[in-house]
């Protein structure tokens, strides 16, 4: 069986942050306090990825309207590395 994490293995900024929710009594353990940190990002990441795919479907909406000229949304594409106009 592997050995428990101590906040001796872990970087300053993680032990930090561990140290601050086992004291907060958020967690009871390093390893429960890592998980709920990795918890947490993977839910930000997430809602990062559903608004990019929010703004994705609104630059190919602008782009489909009748208002638009060819092209327009193009640089905003190119900065994001999202394909350019067919």
């Amino acid at each position: 069986m592997a050995r428990p994490i101590t906040l001796a293995d872990l970087p300053e900024d993680l032990a930090r942050f561990a140290e601050g929710r086992i004291a907060a009594g958020l967690s009871t353990s390093v390893e429960d306090a890592l998980r709920a940190g990795a918890k947490a990002l993977a839910e930000l990441q997430g809602r990062d990825e559903a608004k990019l795919a929010k703004l994705r479907a609104d630059i190919d909406a602008g782009d489909a309207s009748a208002d638009a000229a060819p092209g327009v949304f193009d640089r905003v594409r190119a900065r994001h590395g999202l394909p350019l106009t067919r």
